[in-house]
C-alpha cells in the first residue's frame, strides 16, 4: 500500500490536493487536525492533515486489461493528411472535432463546446461532495466525537471527586458506579467510608476482594423479612397485597399462592375486592383453577370477614386488592377499612421498582396510613437502576419481602435478599 500525507489549512484544500496527487477514488486511512506553531509558540494556525493511499487505483489497474497502457500518458503524435489533420483519440477519451484545411470556400464545423471553469468556492463545493470527502469528514467526525466524550467523562469525574471530597481517591471508581445505580450520593460516600476503614492499602488494589466487601456493605444497608411463614395454630394466616395501579399485585398474588400450594404443600385459599377490573377477577380465577384452591369475590369490609370465616380451615388466605392512587385520600380510607375488617397478619406494599425514587417514597408514606409491614418490589427485570431501592430501604426503614424479575408463574419471584440486590448493583456475580 502507497501511504502519502497531506497538509492544508482545511479539510476542503487537503481534499483538493489527495484528489490531485492520487485521484478521485483514493483510500483515506486517516485525518487529524492540530495547530501549527508559529512566531515562538505565540501564535498558531489550525491544520488539517490526511493520510490516503492508491491502493484502489492500483487494484483497478490490476484488474483491467489494458489499464495501465490507457493511464499512462501517450506520446501525442499527429497524422497529416493534404486535407485534414486529426489529434489520436485516447482510451476512454471522445477525439475531437476534426478541422478541415482543404480549400479557401470550405465551411469549419463548429468547435467544440467547453464548459465554464469552476470558481474556486465552487470547484470545493463540488470536492467535498465526493464519496473520499464524505469518508473522511464521517472519520474526522467519530475521532471528535471520541475526544470529545472523554473530556466529557473526566469532567464529570473532576467535578464529582470535589463533590466528594470526603470519598477516598483509591476508592473513587466504585463511589461513581454506586452514583451511576442511583444510589443517593450521602448514602454512597457513607458505604465507601466504611468499606474503606475495613480494607488495608494492599487489600485496596485487589478488585474482587473489594467487590465483596463492597456487596456486604450494600446487603447491611437492606434490611429483610424472609419468606411468609405461618405462625398460627388454628386458623389461616391472612396476607394482604395493597399498591398503586399497574405495580402487579394480581401477578404477585399468583406467584405466592403457587409457590405456598406446590412447593410447599400448604392449604391456600384467594379473595379478591378487586371488582373495579372484571380482567383482573377473571384472571386470578383462573389462577385458582390451576392451582386448585377456592376463590371468593367480595365488594363490602363485611363479606370480606365471611369470606375469611369460611377458609377458616385453611392455612393460608392470600387478599388482592384494587389498585389506589397514593394521592387519592378517599380511596385509601376505603382500603384501610377492608384490611381492618380482614384483620390481616401481614400486609405488603406492592411496588415498582421502575418507578423513581419520590414516586416510590410517595407511595410508602400514602399507604402506611392504611397500613404497611413489607415491601415487595416488582419489575426488576425491567428496571435500568436498583440504586434507588436501597435508598428508600435506608431513609423509610421499610424490610424487604420479596422481589420479582418477570412475568412467569410461579417461578419469576424470589425472597428478598440484600446480597442478591448488590449484584444486580454492580453487575457482577458475587
Amino acid at each position: 500500500m502507497n501511504l502519502r500525507t497531506f497538509t492544508a489549512g482545511s479539510m476542503a484544500d487537503a481534499l483538493g490536493l489527495v484528489k490531485k496527487e492520487l485521484g478521485a477514488n483514493a483510500l483515506i486511512v486517516h485525518t487529524r487536525s492540530y495547530k501549527r506553531r508559529r512566531w515562538f509558540g505565540l501564535r498558531g494556525d489550525e491544520m488539517v492533515e490526511i493520510t490516503a493511499s492508491d491502493e484502489k487505483l492500483h487494484r483497478a489497474k490490476r484488474q483491467v486489461p489494458g489499464a495501465t497502457a490507457a493511464t499512462e500518458s501517450p506520446r501525442r503524435t499527429m497524422q497529416l493528411s493534404s486535407t485534414r489533420l486529426t489529434a489520436p483519440a485516447f482510451a476512454g477519451v471522445q477525439p475531437p472535432a476534426t478541422i478541415s484545411v482543404g480549400t479557401a470556400h470550405a465551411k469549419p464545423h463548429a468547435q467544440p463546446h467547453v464548459p465554464p471553469r469552476e470558481s474556486p468556492r465552487e470547484a470545493r463545493q463540488t470536492l467535498l461532495q465526493t464519496p473520499a470527502a464524505g469518508s473522511a469528514m464521517m472519520l474526522n467526525l467519530t475521532q471528535e466525537m471520541g475526544t470529545l466524550k472523554n473530556m466529557v467523562m473526566d469532567l464529570v469525574t473532576e467535578t464529582r471527586m470535589r463533590q466528594a471530597p470526603d470519598v477516598p481517591e483509591a476508592l473513587f471508581d466504585y463511589y461513581l458506579q454506586l452514583i451511576q445505580g442511583q444510589v443517593a450520593e450521602e448514602l454512597a460516600t457513607q458505604i465507601i467510608k466504611n468499606l474503606h476503614s475495613q480494607l488495608r492499602p494492599d487489600q485496596i488494589k485487589q478488585e474482587h476482594l473489594v467487590r465483596q466487601k463492597l456487596a456486604e456493605q450494600l446487603e447491611k444497608m437492606m434490611p429483610v423479612s424472609g419468606p411468609i411463614v405461618r405462625q398460627k395454630t388454628t386458623g389461616p394466616h391472612v396476607v394482604a397485597l395493597i399498591g398503586p395501579t399497574g405495580v402487579g399485585k394480581t401477578t404477585t398474588l399468583a406467584k405466592l399462592a403457587a409457590n405456598l400450594k406446590l412447593r410447599e404443600n400448604h392449604s391456600v385459599g384467594l379473595i379478591t375486592i378487586d371488582t373495579y377490573r372484571i380482567a383482573a377477577v377473571d384472571q386470578l380465577r383462573k389462577y385458582a383453577d390451576i392451582i386448585g384452591s377456592p376463590l371468593s369475590v367480595v365488594d363490602t369490609p363485611e363479606s370480606l370477614r365471611e369470606a375469611i370465616a369460611s377458609m377458616n380451615d385453611l392455612e393460608f388466605v392470600l387478599i388482592d386488592t384494587a389498585g389506589r392512587s397514593p394521592t387519592d385520600t378517599l380511596k385509601l380510607n376505603e382500603l384501610k377499612n377492608f384490611i381492618t375488617a380482614a384483620n390481616a397478619d401481614e400486609v405488603h406494599l406492592v411496588i415498582s421498582s421502575t418507578q423513581s425514587q419520590a414516586c416510590i417514597e410517595r407511595a410508602i408514606d400514602r399507604f402506611s396510613a392504611v397500613r404497611v409491614d413489607k415491601v415487595i418490589f416488582t419489575k426488576f427485570d425491567e428496571a435500568v437502576h436498583v440504586g434507588v431501592v436501597f435508598n428508600v430501604a435506608n431513609k423509610l426503614k421499610k424490610v424487604m419481602s420479596y422481589v420479582t424479575t418477570g412475568q412467569n408463574v410461579p417461578d419469576d419471584i424470589e425472597v428478598g435478599r440484600g446480597r442478591r440486590l448488590a449484584q444486580i448493583l454492580l453487575g457482577t456475580e458475587l
